[in-house]
């Protein structure tokens, strides 16, 4: 388990998406629907959590950044709307954190419509070790968290990806209240499930804008290599972290799918 930091901008091979913050595709309609579903349903995943008049400055500067970056990339206008209506214009989830004068660090905004197995409303108001801290193997990172705050809230943008596999192709994985389907011998189909995970710092208020977009891909769309490299990762998961996944039944039947 490690941080896994690059510079945003990086090339992985995505073309003009690696430079983007808010990337557009064939999916991206379905994105906003599934939104607009989620937060009808459940109008709380959608929070924030202002304690102070720094709180509101920060909480601001990430409005007016997630603004101009939509704005600069071709999209729409996020700063007249109300900020329960931001998180409906993007395809991505998105949390706000700021880190205090005392180097506490604390989640005052979060938008999150499609969580993989997390519970949103239980983020707000966290620190960043301590949303992470039930992840296996998460020690190591949690021994640098000041340092990894640190760069969150003054140096980047940088981006990463964390990944796990689902028995379906929904994009709400809520514990509760999402449409997360149980892996079985039956399981027909197997999808990779791809986050890209952006940091942008909001220095002039210790802050930062931590972005999500959830990528899917049906096993029976990869090429060889990345099914080969996929199944390798399966095989040799640690027991504590398929129990974290919730994939503890899942490898053998998804080994079967990467199989054929």
């Amino acid at each position: 388990m490690q941080a896994g930091l690059a510079r945003f901008g990086t090339d992985f091979g995505n073309g003009e998406a690696d430079q983007r913050f808010f990337p557009r595709d064939s999916s991206s309609a379905r994105y906003r629907a599934e939104k607009a579903r989620v937060l009808a349903e459940h109008p709380e995943r959608d929070a924030y959590l202002i304690e102070s008049e720094l709180d509101e400055a920060c909480v601001h500067a990430a409005h007016v950044w997630l603004d101009r970056a939509h704005r600069r990339e071709g999209h729409a206008a996020l700063l007249e709307l109300p900020r329960g209506a931001v998180g409906r214009e993007l395809s991505e989830d998105f949390a706000v954190l700021r880190r205090d004068e005392s180097g506490k660090d604390r989640t005052l905004w979060v938008h999150a419509c499609f969580p993989s197995g997390w519970r949103p409303e239980q983020v707000i108001g966290q620190s960043f070790v301590g949303i992470h801290a039930h992840i296996p193997a998460f020690e190591a990172v949690t021994r640098k968290s000041t340092s990894l705050v640190e760069a969150m809230v003054t140096r980047g943008p940088y981006v990463r990806f964390v990944w796990t596999i689902s028995a379906d192709d929904e994009l709400d994985h809520h514990p509760d209240q999402g449409r997360r389907r149980a892996w079985s011998a039956e399981t027909a189909r197997g999808f990779l499930r791809v986050e890209r995970q952006t940091t942008v710092p909001l220095p002039e208020v210790a802050g930062c804008v931590f972005l999500i977009r959830t990528y899917l891909y049906g096993f029976d769309e990869l090429a060889v290599e990345p099914r080969a490299t996929l199944a390798t990762a399966l095989t040799r998961m640690p027991a504590e972290l398929a129990q974290y996944k919730g994939l503890v039944g899942a490898v053998p039947r998804a080994l079967e799918l990467l199989r054929q």
